[in-house]
């Protein structure tokens, strides 16, 4: 089902594989989109960090892979997989895979592809023997906490973060809280 120097899934027009260099652009343009909808939902400054580092497209290194869904022949979604959320430097355990900056751009969404990315994260994570995934996310990003909990995600409290902190911001009253969630994969 896999091959991760080519095509990796297809399913019902949906094609996950790993992004081309010449995709930075459209990737950040998709993660732009996708994440203007919480514009209102936190304080400028940190929203405007957020961006910034969403704008960022990551380069496979380190064993992480920059992952793609085409949709009809177009790049409309993307996540970044890391075989180690260590590598994240967001404090999750070493040892735990991960995966982060999920986006489907947003008319392209209700076709099941941020599911499908997701999952093919999760996949992948137990094809490399992790015996769990551990991810972020923030409370009012509503659609995706549902997601991952109908997925099969729990909460891990402990994990938790504070947007500012990893933004390198000073602390804000109303700091956004990204919640972490991990997979158990052992047994499946």
């Amino acid at each position: 089902m896999h091959d991760f120097d080519g095509a990796i899934a297809t399913a019902a027009g949906c094609r996950i594989r790993a992004a081309a260099r010449h995709e930075a652009t459209p990737i950040a343009s998709i993660r732009m989109a996708a994440y203007s909808q919480y514009r209102k939902s936190v304080q400028p400054a940190v929203f405007e960090a957020y961006l910034d580092d969403l704008r960022h497209v990551e380069k496979p290194g380190d064993g992480t892979q920059l992952l793609v869904a085409e949709w009809q022949g177009r790049v409309v979604g993307s996540v970044v997989f890391y075989p180690d959320a260590g590598l994240e430097g967001l404090g999750l355990p070493k040892g735990w895979a991960g995966f982060r900056k999920l986006a489907v751009h947003p008319d392209a969404r209700g076709r099941g592809l941020g599911r499908r990315l997701a999952r093919h994260c999760v996949e992948r994570a137990h094809e490399l023997g992790a015996l769990t995934l551990g991810i972020h996310s923030s409370s009012f990003m509503t659609a995706a906490c549902k997601l991952y909990h109908r997925m099969g995600f729990i909460r891990c409290p402990e994990h938790d973060l504070r947007a500012t902190a990893i933004l390198g911001l000073a602390p804000v009253e109303d700091d956004v809280a990204l919640i972490a969630f991990r997979m158990n994969l052992r047994g499946r």
